[in-house]
């Protein structure tokens, strides 16, 4: 496992003779020739005579000096010597481990020890302690410092993006397939907010020396940004000229397996730390002549893919990907202009009693670009909502909106504004909505605000406060699509939420359908119980509304068999005059 100049690195300072024994035996069969020392004072005199940093298993509790006063010293006396300290302890409440740290030590291991961990934590220091002996020796000359900080990354000791490159051109170079993977950590962002930066840095340590150990010494792994990693392995093939891409996507896949499998283990920071990864992969070849930048851009738009179909998983970049990234920067690209050019169209769909009579409307979006004519909102509202322009389209709605209502201001109809999850997060949802009904002198109590499921679970104190604020001022909500996400009795009791929506997925194949017949009505009893009104959404024939009006009571219809989508105006028109 050590580098040879690390072999020797490695001292044990305990007095218990069965630890002790256990330590010398577990390191000498990892390849260390571990130093013994029994006595606190002997450790300290060895590495304060010590000019290179070493790993110290220290236990806590020595003959002559505890391990504490030990480490205390050797922080005071021999600061620019840092030595990798672990302290050995019993000792498991949270108290000690922390009186431990704050005393100098830079990490902690319980005994009985275990092996696994042990290794783990071996690892860490050994990185460091590597990383701070091969730094005193660049500093011997700036041209060897300048190299390694250019090279190599600070906070993992793993090789960076250029050195990184640089293995990817000169493979080419030797006319050798390869492997390429760019692995992402799933929501590394959030563990940083929810434990600090100190915590997401010793993460990234761990999972930087545990990909380094999913492949052997002729692969190539290095961190390219904040939370990502690259992985270049030869393919491992004796006459590599006769590799097809066949061979290496397959290829490609068993290397990702390893990696997905190595990081489901819980990592041990944080009582515990879990995490899934998301890989992005591309076959390289150098038949391809394709330059090492381009290989990696290609990975990169596979690791995009990855993630946008939630992570945890392996794409293989392949050429419809690269149409697919070009289609959504050219839409996004024309969609902003096409705010700006007041392309977009305000569409309502009406939403109809039992009895015929007109209830409300749902508020659509529809494109009409000048060139393509009507784009779908299927195809550009999910670029908008990741390159963040449905932050303003979402503002034009609920500006367009209460428009209309201002046009018609003796009717009591409402109109429903879908709001998407980026525009409710934002710390001024509630002012900015607060502040459109305002300047537009339209009461909050014609306008629905329909949210989806997965909004309400992400936190639920914020969503709670922000519903509550705007409820109170006359605002109504509703759940669209209910039942095709995280259904919960425990969130609609705690929400302000007075209608739910069911999905079109749950109508279709109705009454004939047994199961979907089965959820309807349960969600039509669940509704009475708890006093929400409910919309059917997709009611397109006869039979669907009637099994609708015979389980439900007061069901409101909206669906072809009722009313198509219309410009805004038109449909009010139609609806109004009858």
């Amino acid at each position: 496992m050590p580098e040879k100049y690390l072999q020797d690195k490695i001292i044990i300072a305990e007095d218990d003779p069965i630890t002790l024994l256990l330590l010398k035996s577990t390191l000498e069969k990892w390849g260390f020739t571990p130093t013994e020392v029994q006595n606190g004072k002997e450790a300290l005199e060895l590495l304060r005579g010590d000019d290179e940093p070493r790993i110290v298993l220290l236990d806590w509790l020595m003959p002559g000096m505890d391990g504490i006063d030990i480490v205390r010293e050797l922080r005071l006396h021999n600061q620019k010597i840092p030595h990798y300290v672990i302290m050995l302890t019993s000792k498991n409440e949270k108290k000690d481990i922390i009186h431990a740290l704050e005393a100098g030590a830079d990490d902690f291991l319980s005994k009985p020890f275990d092996t696994d961990e042990l290794k783990a934590r071996i690892k860490v220091g050994l990185r460091l302690t590597g990383l701070h002996i091969q730094l005193k020796k660049a500093m011997q000359s700036a041209n060897r410092l300048a190299e390694f900080i250019a090279h190599y990354d600070q906070t993992t000791g793993l090789p960076n993006r250029v050195l990184f490159t640089e293995r990817l051109e000169s493979l080419l170079k030797e006319k050798k397939c390869a492997a390429l993977m760019l692995v992402n950590i799933d929501r590394f962002k959030l563990i940083n907010q929810a434990k600090g930066l100190d915590l997401g840095d010793m993460l990234l340590n761990y999972f930087g020396a545990r990909l380094n150990d999913c492949f052997d010494e002729a692969a190539v792994a290095a961190r390219i940004a904040a939370d990502e990693f690259g992985v270049l392995v030869p393919f491992d093939k004796d006459n590599t000229s006769e590799c097809s891409t066949d061979d290496v996507v397959n290829f490609l896949y068993s290397k990702a397996q390893r990696i997905h499998t190595r990081m489901s283990e819980r990592f041990p920071i944080d009582e515990g730390v879990s995490i899934t990864v998301s890989v992005g992969a591309a076959p390289v070849s150098c038949d391809m002549g394709l330059e090492p930048e381009e290989f990696l851009r290609r990975a990169d738009t596979a690791l995009r893919k990855a993630k946008s179909l939630g992570g945890n998983q392996t794409v293989i970049y392949d050429k419809k990907m690269e149409e697919e990234v070009r289609q959504r920067y050219e839409i996004e690209k024309e969609l902003a202009e096409g705010i700006e050019k007041d392309q977009l169209q305000l569409f309502l769909q009406a939403q109809v009693k039992q009895n015929g009579e007109f209830h409300g409307a749902e508020a659509l979006i529809r494109w009409y670009h000048p060139v393509k004519g009507m784009i779908s909102p299927g195809l550009f509202i999910p670029v908008a909502e990741e390159g963040g322009l449905i932050l303003r389209i979402g503002r034009w709605v609920l500006e367009q909106v209460c428009r209309v209502l201002k046009a018609y201001p003796d009717e009591d109809f409402s109109i429903s504004v879908n709001i998407s999850p980026k525009q409710f997060a934002r710390n001024d949802f509630v002012e900015e909505v607060v502040s459109i009904i305002e300047e537009m002198d339209v009461p909050a109590e014609r306008i629905i605000l329909e949210v989806t499921e997965g909004l309400l679970v992400d936190d639920i104190d914020k969503v709670a406060s922000k519903m509550s604020s705007l409820s109170q001022l006359g605002f109504r909500f509703s759940i669209d699509d209910f039942g095709t996400g995280y259904s919960s009795l425990a969130y609609i009791k705690r929400l302000p939420i007075t209608e739910i929506k069911i999905d079109r997925a749950f109508v279709r194949g109705l009454p004939d359908d047994e199961n979907n017949a089965a959820i309807v009505k349960a969600i039509f009893l669940m509704a009475q119980a708890l006093g929400l009104e409910v919309v059917a959404e997709g009611v397109e024939t006869n039979e669907q509304a009637e099994f609708l009006e015979r389980v439900g009571s007061n069901v409101i219809h909206q669906g072809f068999l009722f009313s198509k989508p219309a410009p805004a105006l038109e449909t009010l028109e139609n609806w109004l005059k009858k």
